[in-house]
C-alpha cells in the first residue's frame, strides 16, 4: 500500500509517479493507494495516479485508490476517473 500525505502538485507529482510505477513493477497482487491524508491534488498528481494504474494494468495487477476526501472525490468525478481509480477494475 502507498499512503499519500499532504498535497500533490507539479512539484512532487513526478516523484509520486515514479513511486507508483516502482511499486507496480515489484508485481504485488494489487496496488492500493491510501488517500485519507491527501488534502490537495492537481492535474499532474491525478496524472501520476493514472500512470501508476496504467503500469499496474499493463502488468496484470489491480490498482485502486481509497478514502478520497470530498474535495478529491469531486476532482476525480470531474475528470471522469472516479470509477476507474476508486471503484477499480
Amino acid at each position: 500500500m502507498v499512503e499519500i500525505h499532504g498535497e500533490v502538485d507539479i512539484s512532487c507529482a513526478p516523484e509520486l509517479w515514479q513511486i507508483l510505477v516502482d511499486v507496480a513493477e515489484t508485481r504485488p497482487t494489487q496496488v492500493m493507494v491510501e488517500l485519507r491524508h491527501l488534502t490537495f491534488i492537481d492535474s499532474t498528481g491525478i496524472g501520476a495516479l493514472v500512470a501508476g494504474r496504467n503500469t499496474a494494468r499493463s502488468l496484470g495487477i489491480g490498482f485502486r485508490v481509497r478514502n478520497p476526501s470530498p474535495f478529491i472525490t469531486t476532482q476525480l468525478h470531474q475528470t471522469g476517473l472516479y470509477s476507474t481509480l476508486v471503484e477499480g477494475d
